[in-house]
């Protein structure tokens, strides 16, 4: 009898050091995700209407190879909410729970693998927990004397241009992290390496190259140029993962 391949090694490893718990960050960050969704409602632009199938199919990939990155990460709630709102992109929250809007899926024209690569960068970042890293790394840039919750560092990040400028360097990591997991994620699940990278072109193709004062992302060239440099290591994720799906059941 042909055996079954074995289950592919995680493509991360869980972050240490981390400040706060991870059900503490969870609830400070929920009231971001209920704004927009109450801001859709009311102006009747919650929920899909011309992609609705495409975000199924292409979320019912990803999910396995979210949850195969380890306990943590298969024991999140993961799930997707959408939006029809303009200067809403996509973001996700601590515990696994993504939004995206269908108007960045037409204004950017997205095909099934751009689009696969938008969602995996966001699971990255829940995987990751960026969002985590970053808030114990702010903590530590301020009077340590001074008791501070998740809510508190978040009202502080809000205010404080000073300590957004300090942690540029730790929240582009966080965005060159999140899109090499993606593009990897993506790639494991069968969405083809070099048609991902399109999403990154189109970003370089909108960039005027002008950065703002305060820049929480790299310039879309430089990421482009890193994914690019990945796609060989990409190719070989996506050629293991379609030999896997290919391997005879028990």
């Amino acid at each position: 009898m042909a055996g079954t391949a074995a289950p592919p090694e995680p493509l991360i490893d869980p972050p240490t050091g981390l400040a706060w718990s991870a059900a503490e960050l969870d609830a400070a960050s929920q009231g971001s995700l209920r704004e927009v969704v109450e801001q859709a409602r009311q102006a009747g632009r919650l929920g899909c209407a011309r992609h609705c199938t495409r975000l199924a199919d292409i979320m019912a990939r990803l999910l396995p190879q979210a949850r195969a990155q380890g306990e943590r990460a298969a024991g999140l709630p993961w799930s997707l909410t959408v939006v029809r709102m303009e200067g809403v992109h996509a973001f996700a929250l601590p515990e696994g729970q993504v939004l995206i809007s269908e108007a960045l899926i037409e204004d950017r024209g997205l095909s099934d693998e751009a689009l696969a690569f938008v969602l995996a960068h966001e699971m990255a970042h829940s995987l990751l927990e960026h969002e985590r890293q970053a808030l114990s790394y702010g903590r530590l840039l301020l009077p340590r004397e001074v008791p501070r919750s998740v809510a508190d560092m978040y009202v502080e990040l809000s205010h404080n241009f000073s300590l957004m400028r300090a942690l540029e360097p730790v929240l582009h990591q966080g965005e060159r992290e999140a899109d090499e997991v993606g593009l990897l994620l993506a790639a494991r699940a069968g969405f083809r390496p070099d048609r991902q990278l399109e999403f990154m072109q189109n970003e370089v193709a909108e960039d005027d190259g002008r950065q703002p004062l305060s820049a929480t992302h790299p310039p879309a060239r430089e990421r482009l140029q890193r994914l690019e440099a990945l796609l060989p290591l990409a190719w070989g994720v996506w050629r293991q993962g379609q030999a896997d799906r290919l391997a005879p059941s028990p």
